[in-house]
């Protein structure tokens, strides 16, 4: 990462890294009608902001009342062998369903427990944290939180082959950046 980015480029990067992310059935690879993500950076470095909707049609375990919405990365996706690609992936995803069982990739996922809706619809709006990815500011002052947030779109422009999954109750999006 720089320090030399205007606040115009890292709000740009922001931007940029914000989406939206089109759900597949992972059985089928079938796109979901009427479900939609978003998984954008947080105010927290390690955390990031997830929104998700999932119609009641599309969750294959009907009674259910919670499920457990993942959200994963690969850090080494120069590793990435992509032999058997996430379903709705585009061909610039440099990670596959094959790749999260080598150690080599980084593969690693946070996960929260959540409740389906009473109507069996899943929509949540949560934040996912990795414990493992504080940051220390021994050396100096912590920035300020719109600076931290701005910067963690730097990660996505720093390693432009960043592949991460969402994943819930049988559906499944590809995030690249």
């Amino acid at each position: 990462m720089d320090d030399d980015d205007s606040a115009l480029d890292m709000l740009a990067d922001f931007i940029a890294s914000t989406g939206t992310v089109a759900l597949y059935d992972e059985n089928t690879g079938e796109k979901i009608e009427g479900s939609m993500a978003i998984v954008s950076p947080s105010w927290e470095r390690g955390s990031s902001h997830v929104g998700v909707f999932l119609p009641a049609a599309a969750i294959d375990k009907k009674g259910m009342t919670t499920t457990t919405v993942t959200l994963c990365e690969f850090s080494n996706p120069d590793a990435c062998l992509n032999e058997k690609p996430y379903a709705g992936a585009t061909d610039e995803f440099a990670c596959g369903e094959d790749d999260e069982a080598r150690d080599d990739t980084g593969f690693d996922c946070d996960e929260v427990e959540v409740p389906i809706e009473p109507d069996g619809d899943l929509s949540v709006d949560i934040e996912l944290e990795d414990p493992e990815s504080e940051v220390d500011y021994d050396d100096g002052p912590a920035p300020a939180p719109a600076r931290k947030l701005l910067s963690t779109a730097r990660i996505g422009r720093a390693n432009p082959r960043r592949s991460r999954t969402l994943r819930t109750t049988g559906a499944r999006g590809a995030i690249r950046g």
